[in-house]
């Protein structure tokens, strides 16, 4: 009897060894305990890994808006979940050394069999109706990772795990700007614009990021359907000027209209400029 047992003493020790090694660092192969803190990195789409000196987001004032990099104070929600359940929660914030920092005390820590996901911004409630400021806009721009596994205390919102645009992103620019009357106020309309309704019409007012340019921004819902989306302008003298343009509205797709003013009727010119809403789509004081 004493024979047997000593013999199986090898196969319990390697059991213990298998077990440990499931929840190790990915790097040193060292075990992890559960409620380690959780050491986050995170960037948006297709942006190259960034320094910890681009993480903080070193973009013109005029870009601040339309995030192709996370700033300095910004934050981000993230959330631990097992088989669809949710274990916990918790806001993050980018400091001024680049690194992603929850509250003290309300951290997360690492879990075995889990999936962490994040998005920006922390408390977005939808598109907004008003998107002529550009806090308005950020509002509306809703990022997202995908549910991102970990087998250690490190968790990466980057590369194919990286932030997302949910949302899609409506432009309208002008030629012929030396003829335009001032434009005080853009509108978009459109069935569901702001939150997919199938019957409510939905209006938004549009962004001008530049006051000196003839360019105008909205985010809009991504409906994924070919959606007829009209278009008021107001000037300083009252006088009203429409068009409208189709749009398919898909996810992460950033769509670009050209118009001109003739006879006093918009007019669109060409077709959509259709793009990833990526760093190459964003708005950077000219379109690329």
């Amino acid at each position: 009897m004493k024979k047997q047992i000593l013999n199986i003493l090898p196969y319990i020790a390697s059991g213990f060894l298998l077990l440990a090694s499931g929840c190790t660092d990915e790097q040193s192969g060292i075990p992890v305990a559960s409620g380690t803190p959780l050491t986050i990195t995170a960037e948006i789409g297709t942006s190259a890994s960034p320094s910890s000196t681009d993480r903080l987001g070193d973009a013109a004032p005029a870009n601040d808006y339309d995030l192709s990099k996370f700033r300095t104070d910004d934050q981000i929600n993230v959330t631990c979940t097992r088989n669809t359940a949710l274990l916990a929660s918790s806001g993050y914030t980018l400091n001024a050394a680049g690194s992603w920092k929850a509250p003290a005390g309300s951290e997360l820590g690492f879990l075995p069999a889990v999936t962490y996901r994040a998005s920006f911004p922390v408390g977005y409630d939808g598109i907004q109706a008003s998107q002529e400021k550009k806090a308005d806009f950020l509002k509306s721009n809703y990022l997202r990772t995908p549910e991102v596994p970990v087998s250690g205390a490190e968790v990466k919102f980057t590369g194919t795990n990286a932030f997302n645009h949910e949302n899609a992103k409506l432009t309208l620019k002008f030629t012929g700007v030396n003829t335009l009357p001032v434009f005080s106020r853009m509108t978009v309309q459109a069935t569901g614009l702001r939150t997919g309704s199938s019957t409510a019409a939905e209006s938004i007012n549009m962004l001008r990021p530049v006051d000196s340019e003839y360019i105008w921004c909205a985010v809009i819902y991504p409906q994924a359907t070919n959606t007829d989306i009209s278009i008021t302008i107001t000037d300083t003298y009252g006088l009203t000027y429409k068009a409208t343009v189709q749009c398919v509205m898909a996810k992460g797709t950033s769509y670009t209209y050209t118009l001109k003013l003739q006879n006093n009727i918009l007019v669109p010119v060409g077709q959509a400029e259709i793009k990833d809403w990526t760093v190459s789509s964003r708005h950077n004081g000219d379109f690329d």
